[in-house]
């Protein structure tokens, strides 16, 4: 008697059946900010975060019913693909948001990584999740006291998220803090010198609205860091960046 050939349905993993809400998969263009601005990229946006800024400029990524509106559910392989379909070939995808480490990302970036790309991530330092010791650029960008968010029980979550972040990832590790005003600056430079091993950008905040021109905007608050850091001997070894992409688009998203 011949046997019978049977087979077994393949499990599906978590690649394929974890889904996630996606505002926005874009690119190339280039990294605004932190250690890898001006640098080509792809950039997957989730929606979702635990922090309400006062000068957020992704609110699409933050407010719960826009998100319900617009973000799309889907699996981290189907994410993969829509990077793959973009145009460019950048060697960087960003995952951004909102806080992308609301998210279990594991499967994800394990899947970016296997399809040759560097992941870059950034969050606030509220949350902390393993696979983010994975990723090829972790930044971290503590809020400070003009966003609102400054709070004792934040600061607490980010004292908290950080010695396990350096002891994982520091070598993948950059802090970014973005100032507004002189309470921002002093804020960042006490928050930098907790972590005196971690390189450290400071990122000139854009006005949200912005009161007139945008990059004209932008530039002046560029230019009053810049010599607040310049004339500051502890801030030597600091680099100074405006919104890179707001020079270059504005208020323009999916760029």
């Amino acid at each position: 008697m011949s046997a019978i050939a049977t087979s077994t349905p393949r499990r599906r993993g978590p690649l394929e059946t974890r889904t996630f809400p996606i505002i926005e998969v874009f690119g190339p263009t280039i990294q605004g900010e932190g250690a890898e601005a001006g640098v080509p990229t792809h950039f997957v946006r989730l929606g979702g975060c635990d922090y309400r800024c006062s000068w957020c400029d992704t609110m699409y990524a933050v407010d719960p019913d826009t998100i319900r509106k617009s973000a799309t559910r889907l699996s981290g392989l189907e994410v993969i693909e829509a990077v793959g379909r973009l145009a460019g070939a950048p060697r960087w995808v960003t995952i951004s948001g909102g806080n992308p480490a609301l998210f279990p990302l594991d499967a994800l970036v394990d899947g970016f990584h296997e399809a040759g790309l560097r992941v870059a991530v950034e969050t606030q330092g509220s949350l902390w999740r393993p696979w983010l010791a994975s990723v090829d650029r972790l930044t971290v960008s503590p809020k400070p006291p003009s966003s609102g968010m400054a709070t004792t029980s934040r600061i607490r979550r980010f004292n908290d998220f950080m010695p396990q972040a350096v002891e994982r990832a520091r070598d993948r590790m950059v802090l970014k803090i973005v100032c507004f005003d002189d309470a921002d600056l002093a804020w960042a430079k006490a928050t930098a010198a907790a972590w005196p091993s971690l390189p450290l950008f400071l990122s000139a905040g854009t006005p949200v609205p912005s009161p007139g021109p945008v990059r004209e905007a932008v530039g002046d608050r560029y230019a009053w860091l810049c010599e607040a850091v310049a004339a500051d001997p502890d801030l030597a070894d600091v680099r100074v960046i405006p919104q890179l992409h707001v020079i270059a688009w504005k208020e323009a998203t999916g760029v």
